[in-house]
């Protein structure tokens, strides 16, 4: 996957606010994958993957329903995004930059 921008994890975040909790993360896993496929395809040829994008979260999202931008963040909002944000640090195969940062404290449970 390319960089990771705030806007990715958002969009993300809104994506999965329309799922039951139980099909959160199978559905991140889904998108996580799309945009790792979009940035191998990209890298080879230079273009855009026609069904995941250029290889970022965000590009590989743009075929998949958001949830409008709440007024408020409420604590639903804010569990998920804590999970968006501990799966793709979780991620093993290094294949964006995460940082040394330690997230103590965190658990990645949907």
């Amino acid at each position: 996957m390319r960089g990771l921008q705030l806007a990715d994890l958002e969009l993300a975040t809104r994506a999965l606010l329309l799922l039951p909790a139980s099909d959160r993360a199978p559905a991140l896993d889904r998108m996580l994958e799309a945009a790792r496929r979009g940035a191998a395809h990209h890298a080879i040829t230079g273009t855009a993957h026609p069904d995941h994008g250029t290889g970022t979260l965000m590009s590989a999202l743009s075929r998949v329903s958001i949830a409008p931008r709440p007024p408020v963040l409420t604590r639903e909002y804010l569990h998920c995004l804590a999970f968006v944000a501990i799966t793709i640090a979780d991620a093993t195969d290094h294949t964006f930059d995460i940082g040394d940062g330690i997230l103590s404290g965190l658990q990645r449970t949907p």
